[in-house]
């Protein structure tokens, strides 16, 4: 199981936090389907400023998800990602 730290700009910062919220078709909802959970994050001065803690059971298919059209919303250009070092 990996632990990453995500962090990015979205576009509307609460569009992006109520759709973290649970239930269908919330994003809670579509990362679980691959096994993926997450603590969400929003810099309170810049709202639009978000983070993430993901638990990642499979980082091919955590990859290949974020490949896809499903995380529209984030400015690409801003995501930075930190994985845990471990000894």
């Amino acid at each position: 199981m990996a632990t990453l730290i995500a962090f990015h700009e979205v576009e509307d910062g609460d569009h992006w936090a109520r759709a973290w919220h649970g239930g269908a078709r919330s994003r809670q909802e579509m990362f679980g389907r691959i096994g993926v959970t997450a603590r969400i994050f929003r810099d309170p001065e810049h709202p639009d400023v978000t983070g993430l803690i993901f638990q990642v059971p499979d980082m091919d298919r955590f990859q290949s998800f974020m490949d896809t059209d499903e995380v529209a919303g984030v400015k690409v250009e801003t995501v930075r990602v930190l994985g845990e070092i471990t000894p």
